[in-house]
C-alpha cells in the first residue's frame, strides 16, 4: 500500500504538520505559526503585520481591568458553585 504524505512546500524533505490560512499552502512545523490556535506561514503572517489592517492575536491585547474583573467573576461563580455542592453533598450543614 503506497500512502501520501504532505508535506512542506518550503521544505520537501519535512512533512506538513497544517495549511496556512491565508493561502492555503502546506507548512511544516517550522514554517507554522499558530496564533490563537489558527496556522499561518511565516509570509502571509508577516504580511498581515505590514498591513496593520487586521490584528492578529487581538484577544491577547486586553486591558488589565477587564482581565482582573473577569477573573474575579469566575471566582464569585466558583465560589457560589462549591457552596451549592457543599449543602447538596453535605445536608443540614
Amino acid at each position: 500500500m503506497n500512502v501520501s504524505v504532505a508535506v512542506c512546500e518550503n521544505h520537501q524533505q519535512r512533512e506538513a504538520i497544517g495549511v496556512c490560512v491565508q493561502c492555503r499552502r502546506r507548512v511544516c512545523s517550522e514554517c507554522s505559526t499558530k496564533v490563537e490556535g489558527i496556522n499561518y506561514c511565516v509570509a502571509c503572517l508577516s504580511g498581515l503585520a505590514r498591513e496593520g489592517g487586521r490584528q492578529v492575536g487581538a484577544r491577547v491585547q486586553g486591558s488589565p481591568g477587564a482581565a482582573y474583573a473577569t477573573a474575579g467573576a469566575y471566582l464569585v461563580l466558583l465560589t457560589a458553585a462549591m457552596w451549592a455542592l457543599l449543602h447538596v453533598v453535605l445536608p443540614g450543614g
